[in-house]
């Protein structure tokens, strides 16, 4: 009942009295008469706090936003200052306040956008809905927003846009919080300012160390929880264009992260089915993290196999045993003994969520500000896009080990984005998903880019190391490119957001034809982003897909004809029909000859179906009413030289019947209709003569 009144009288119009209120409940949290756990489920004390900056008169401001942002590390407070329409309030007011205050809003903001995994998604509560209740008196109007009422009330008709604060675009956000020993936290400590290091010596060494030990010994999510050394991880990175051998570091940095993420990924199959990925059902270390909950909870784990039934293995605290490894393979090795199996099937009865070994007493777990902790944790999220962001431009070295060494990482964290972000960050309004997306756009750009750039390196001028070198290095980023955008972006959406940069360097993949034969399926997902994006590029991407299908034709055609044994001549036909459409680019005109002769000898059997003689037909009128001039003549030249040998005196001994067999093709209405009424008017002396 006390809290109620202090609470009801911060919204009293005297400032003194809200003034009194404010201070009374600092002192009682001060003095732990009251705790946050109090405060963070009264929905009023947060209306009269963001109503206090409404106020003409404004008192201890400082105190009010301190006390917001210490309430905001509590989720059911986030929850109720998004339903309020804080996000918009605060956002507004911080333009309105002193610069040293403003760095206090912007704390509160981030604690608004950053929730934990475990708090629900919230409600999508607009702002003006809000609006009413957090100005419900006309007379506080004035303040750090003054106008008068009639204009309130206008800004009140027309729906303003919103942010919506509910995050859809996540498949998985953040792991199970872990704490950890003050020993562990040490070896944390110490490896973080090894990366920070000058020396060079001691920076290899730490990147050897975490892949060979650290990340073994923790579990990886640890990483993500604690990112200084991931952080420091992706500032190596950018060594990789240095010299004094400073991109030998980059390519330390790049294998520690890419041994990370496969960790992560069997971390998090592991949390989705611990029984089926994992021979152990317990999830926490025995030298680190959670190890003490193996010594206080004796009785359940009795049943376990004995350290020392296995080789002893150094750890972080100096105990030796077996423990969990950070790959998600829970056990080095395990017992021979007989009684191993027993153990492990009678260890599943104590079998307890590593959210509720957290509420277990563990003495060596010195006291650390957890909620800070969480509020700085990288999500799985936010830990893909970071690897993007950092090892794309790595991509244009001119190095090919750190190409694919980079490649390798990337892919591996392509996995990652594939559990972690849906589809749906597109569509995704929440600041949280707008920077996701704006961040990832900045790399589809940065790939389409890369991929340009190294496509116009290719050139006869260099020498053939460097075409070697450009050519693999962009057929391999413009997979990695394309299986990046099946993962996140659906081909509807491609128009809407995909990057300039990566339309162009898409069109110059589409026309690549050795990737299209070798990589089919690749091939037809950029042919479908290619049409979303750019019509007229697809327009070109589809004539020169038939030009070359015609080309290929032809060769088929001629290559059919030098085969021997009897051939099929409607097959035959359809090729000469698709040869033809490319005729201009080609223009090998013995093909001309081989139709026409083809044609004759349809014509000229008995046995022929009137279907293969339809067929021959058509493509006998496309030759003799061809656009190009000499393809025109040259049908009319060549079905001259036909008639002259079935006609010849040379033939004066044979029967006439049997002469007549070769030209019955120029013998029907149609082809002589084409004949007499346009070959004979053609105006080309090359095909009127010859008519």
């Amino acid at each position: 009942m006390v809290l109620a009144g202090l609470i009801r009288k911060l919204g009293h119009q005297l400032a003194e009295i809200r003034e009194r209120a404010l201070k009374s409940i600092l002192c009682k949290i001060e003095h732990n008469l009251i705790c946050y756990a109090d405060l963070i489920q009264e929905r009023q004390l947060f209306l009269h706090l963001l109503e206090w900056f409404n106020f003409p008169s404004v008192p201890v401001k400082e105190e009010v936003l301190n006390l917001l942002s210490r309430l905001v590390k509590y989720p059911p407070a986030v929850q109720h200052l998004v339903d309020l329409g804080a996000v918009e309030f605060l956002s507004k007011l911080r333009s309105n306040v002193e610069p040293n205050l403003q760095a206090e809003i912007d704390g509160i903001l981030d604690g608004l956008f950053i929730l934990p995994s475990e708090v629900p998604a919230l409600s999508s509560a607009s702002y003006q809905a809000n609006q009413t209740e957090l100005s419900k008196n006309p007379e506080i109007l004035t303040g750090y927003f003054p106008q008068d009422k009639s204009n309130f009330q206008r800004m009140e008709v027309p729906p303003q846009p919103v942010v919506n604060q509910t995050v859809k675009c996540l498949k998985f956000s953040t792991f199970p919080w872990l704490p950890l020993t003050t020993t562990d936290r040490h070896v944390l400590s110490s490896n973080e300012s090894s990366l920070r290091s000058s020396n060079h010596t001691l920076i290899w060494n730490t990147c050897e160390l975490l892949k060979d030990v650290i990340m073994q010994d923790f579990p990886a999510e640890i990483f993500l929880q604690r990112p200084k050394i991931v952080q420091s991880l992706l500032s190596l990175l950018k060594l990789a264009f240095g010299g004094d051998g400073k991109h030998r570091l980059a390519l330390q940095s790049v294998s520690c992260l890419q041994q990370l993420c496969m960790y992560l990924r069997n971390r998090l199959n592991f949390h989705r089915d611990p029984g089926f990925f994992s021979n152990k059902q317990d999830t926490v270390s025995q030298n680190s993290s959670l190890s003490y909950c193996h010594e206080a909870r004796g009785t359940h784990h009795s049943q376990n196999p004995s350290p020392g039934s296995s080789s002893p293995r150094p750890s972080v605290v100096g105990r030796t045993g077996q423990r969990p490894r950070g790959d998600g393979q829970d056990w080095d090795a395990v017992s021979s003994s007989g009684s191993s199996s027993h153990a492990h099937v009678n260890s599943r009865i104590s079998v307890h969520s590593p959210l509720d070994m957290g509420h277990i007493d563990l003495p060596e777990l010195e006291t650390e500000d957890t909620l800070e902790l969480q509020f700085q944790q990288l999500s799985l999220p936010q830990f893909c896009v970071s690897i993007l962001e950092s090892a794309v431009p790595l991509l244009r070295t001119g190095s090919r080990q750190m190409i694919i060494r980079v490649l390798e990482l990337l892919a591996e964290d392509m996995t990652l984005i594939g559990e972690a972000i849906s589809t749906d960050i597109w569509d995704d309004s929440s600041l949280f998903g707008i920077d996701m997306k704006e961040k990832l756009l900045l790399v589809l750009g940065a790939l389409g880019e890369t991929m340009c750039y190294h496509k116009s390196s290719i050139s006869l001028e260099q020498p053939e190391v460097m075409l070697v070198h450009h050519r693999m290095a962009f057929i391999s980023i413009s997979l990695f490119a394309v299986r990046l955008l099946q993962t996140l972006l659906p081909v509807e959406k491609a128009s809407e957001f995909l990057p300039e940069p990566m339309s162009t360097a898409l069109f110059l993949l589409s026309l690549d034809m050795p990737v299209s034969l070798e990589y089919p399926n690749i091939h037809e997902a950029v042919v479908a982003y290619l049409e979303q994006l750019n019509s007229e590029n697809y327009s070109i991407y589809k004539r020169t897909a038939e030009a070359v299908y015609s080309i290929e034709c032809t060769c088929n055609f001629l290559s059919d004809l030098e085969k021997e044994g009897e051939k099929n001549l409607l097959e035959l036909v359809e090729l000469a029909d698709q040869a033809l459409r490319s005729f201009s680019y080609h223009q090998h005109f013995p093909l001309i000859k081989e139709i026409i002769s083809i044609c004759s000898k349809i014509w000229k059997s008995a046995q022929a179906s009137p279907l293969l003689q339809g067929e021959s037909q058509k493509v006998l009128l496309h030759m003799l009413s061809h656009p190009l001039p000499q393809v025109k003549a040259e049908t009319y030249h060549c079905c001259l030289e036909i008639t002259k040998e079935c006609l010849g005196v040379h033939n004066v001994t044979k029967s006439v019947s049997s002469l007549c067999n070769g030209i019955h093709f120029l013998l029907h209405p149609k082809v002589l209709y084409e004949i007499s009424v346009f070959g004979i008017q053609d105006p080309k002396s090359e095909v009127c003569h010859v008519t």
